[in-house]
């Protein structure tokens, strides 16, 4: 009865299944084996310490190499030895779109030639869509460049450039035409942002990198937002969607006028009796004249949200254009909805009852939007928790 399902139903049926659903629904039937291994294996992490027991299973069952799509992998200076075994298994995938490699506190020259070979194998393939490098010292600027030419989603975490490796290249060293859509900087201090933004728009030529980009993920903390201003500033003319991380917005934004821009996500931490920091009314009050084009507003609070007392204590009212229906739909027309996410786990119930207080107050805060369908308000973790 089974092998009469139509295949395009198998496949739906196996997209809502979990993993541990997938690999008992490939024991039971052959129809659901080999759609069930395409899911199981479209995303991978492979943790060093696991990577021989990953050659042994590819090696007899090199089909399910074909099925990968996503790899993760962590790298460890201690087992560095296994620097082979991994190049090996990262040149044998062909259809790999999504490349995320961790250093945990490793130096780029940690990997071995034959490494640092396949990673550039992959880097060149036409089918490598993302490539996100995080905890990693050092990485050659030529390298970076190579990326900011060869995909279309780069994100880099916590990463350092070598200093010199890339002051004798070329000046038509990067691509005419960059393929780069979506740059991702998350540097945890300006010594580490700068050298990355300085080799992106550099001032001995042209910059053709952000030529393409549409979306920006940055910090604008205190520390590195003059860095992220640099990038911003470069990507005014084609730029839609900007994410920016605020820390506790102790730094006003000084946005430039950015015409098409579509999505601005702001996230901010909060602290004990801080609540909401002055800087956020100020960014929205400025929306209508550097976002006119603007359709989502998104504000994500990481920490604690003011408590019962901290409500009491603010008057600082609604936030700019928002007190009423009328103010925000003549300044900001193309409005489409406004997002307002506490983050957390909710795993217990004083939890719940702080969202109990968010919830309200956020509604106190946009009373223009009552009724509108364009507010809404949630709670829990969300998938930009790391590599978004």
């Amino acid at each position: 009865m089974l092998s009469t399902l139509p295949q395009e139903l198998v496949e739906k049926i196996l997209l809502a299944l979990d993993v541990e659903s997938l690999r008992a629904c490939s024991l039971v039937s052959s129809v659901f084996l080999f759609p069930s291994q395409r899911l199981i294996f479209r995303s991978l992490i492979i943790y060093y310490a696991d990577i021989p027991k990953a050659q042994s299973l590819f090696a007899a069952a090199p089909h399910l190499l074909g099925y990968v799509r996503d790899v993760r992998v962590g790298l460890e200076i201690s087992l560095s030895a296994q620097n082979g075994l991994l190049a090996s298994i990262l040149s044998s995938f062909h259809h790999l779109e999504c490349l995320t490699i961790d250093g945990e506190s490793v130096e780029w020259d940690d990997m071995t030639l034959p490494l640092q070979s396949a990673v550039h194998g992959l880097l060149t393939s036409a089918s490598l869509h993302t490539l996100n490098l995080a905890n990693i010292y050092n990485v050659p600027s030529s390298f970076i460049l190579l990326a900011l030419s060869f995909v279309a989603r780069f994100g880099l975490y916590s990463v350092t450039v070598a200093e010199d490796s890339g002051s004798n290249l070329p000046d038509n060293f990067i691509s005419l035409a960059p393929r780069m859509e979506h740059l991702i900087l998350r540097a945890p201090y300006a010594e580490a942002a700068k050298p990355i933004v300085d080799l992106i728009l550099p001032d001995s030529r042209p910059s053709e990198c952000l030529k393409k980009v549409k979306r920006l993920s940055l910090g604008a903390h205190r520390d590195i937002q003059a860095h992220s201003q640099r990038l911003i500033i470069a990507s005014t003319s084609t730029l839609r969607h900007l994410q920016l991380r605020c820390g506790v917005f102790q730094t006003a934004l000084d946005l430039p006028h950015l015409p098409v821009l579509q999505i601005i996500e702001l996230r901010l931490y909060l602290g004990y009796g801080v609540g909401l920091p002055p800087n956020l009314y100020t960014a929205i009050a400025a929306l209508p004249t550097t976002t006119p084009a603007i359709e989502v507003l998104r504000l994500t609070f990481h920490g604690v949200p003011p408590d019962r007392e901290d409500l009491a204590r603010d008057r600082a009212g609604p936030f700019p254009l928002f007190d009423d229906t009328c103010a925000y739909r003549e300044r900001l027309p193309f409005l489409q909805r406004v997002h307002c996410h506490w983050w957390s786990d909710l795993p217990t119930d004083s939890d719940y009852e702080d969202y109990a207080d968010f919830s309200p107050y956020m509604h106190e805060k946009f009373p223009g939007l009552w009724g509108s369908g364009v507010l809404e308000i949630s709670a829990g973790g969300d998938k930009d928790d790391r590599f978004d």
